[in-house]
């Protein structure tokens, strides 16, 4: 059922926290260590292979959320001074730049908004305030959406986003127009993981049912939603392969999905490398994947 609505204003609690509710997981930003890793993508004979595994935020703390500027720099979040900021990586030459510097509160989902040199994150205010701004290459910031409670977002086009919101103790799936602000809901009860499909009109999220993660595909112009595929007990992220076929992590590992009706291993990585796998994100040309593991 769609929903089109002008959400009232909700309050947040200081520190968010993982609550477990019929399946539901909020977002989860005071965590323990994580680090942002990237790896090349090689295409073969029998389809893509990994390689280079690298840590790229040695950091203490929590480094995060990693999504791609070009092919190859990418945004992530990372901890410094007890808050955390954006941090735009470039992987050619390791260099680090941090891209805001907002004493009022910490940053979060850092992505690109097409067409333009800005990018957008969530902030969460020393006060409780959460939201979604828009962030320009000098350093100004501006409000996507006055009222909305984004946990998770992922842009389609420069206008069009879509998004999960906090409502009450469960994230809905929303798309938004941000030059008439009108929010549309599409799904309830969903997780925090939202991509792209490459070669294709499609987007995936995660619908939580039964206590299971089900990866759904939806096409935004028909509001047509598709399961595909139910990921372990778990797992919650997953990513698309160049080619079209499924990738999640879990444990030191990579698995990818090419027909939905089976996983197979993609990767194994050597035990001390990379330990439970979470967040993946691949590069707009497919030559490199990021992917978070913990410290």
């Amino acid at each position: 059922m769609l929903t089109r609505t002008n959400i009232p204003y909700l309050p947040l609690m200081k520190k968010l926290v993982y609550l477990f509710l019929g399946g539901i997981t909020l977002p989860l930003w005071a965590q323990g260590g994580t680090e942002v890793y990237t790896a090349q993508l090689k295409l073969t004979k029998d389809g893509y292979g990994v390689e280079q595994l690298t840590n790229r935020s040695k950091n203490l703390g929590y480094d995060n959320q990693p999504s791609f500027w070009s092919e190859d720099a990418m945004l992530y979040a990372s901890t410094r001074s007890e808050q955390t900021d954006v941090v735009l990586y470039h992987l050619n030459t390791q260099k680090q730049e941090w891209r805001c510097a907002t004493t009022q509160g910490s940053e979060y989902s850092p992505l690109r908004i097409p067409g333009s040199e800005a990018f957008s994150a969530i902030r969460l205010d020393t006060t409780g305030l959460q939201r979604l701004y828009r962030y320009s290459p000098t350093g100004e910031y501006t409000l996507v959406h006055p009222d909305l409670k984004i946990g998770y977002h992922l842009w389609i086009d420069a206008t069009t986003l879509l998004c999960t919101v906090l409502v009450d103790n469960r994230m809905d799936l929303y798309v938004v127009n941000t030059k008439s602000r009108i929010a549309t809901r599409l799904q309830t009860q969903v997780g925090r993981s939202l991509h792209k499909i490459p070669n294709s009109m499609l987007v995936s999220y995660i619908h939580w049912k039964n206590e299971k993660a089900v990866i759904k595909t939806l096409n935004l112009s028909t509001q047509t939603h598709t399961p595909v595929f139910t990921l372990p007990q778990g797992v919650q992220d997953h990513a698309w392969l160049p080619n079209g076929h499924l990738l999640y992590g879990q444990g030191n590992a990579l698995y990818s999905a090419a027909s939905f009706t089976e996983a197979v291993l993609f990767h194994q990585f050597e035990a001390g490398e990379i330990k439970n796998i979470s967040r993946l994100e691949v590069s707009p040309k497919g030559n490199h994947l990021a992917l978070v593991g913990e410290e």
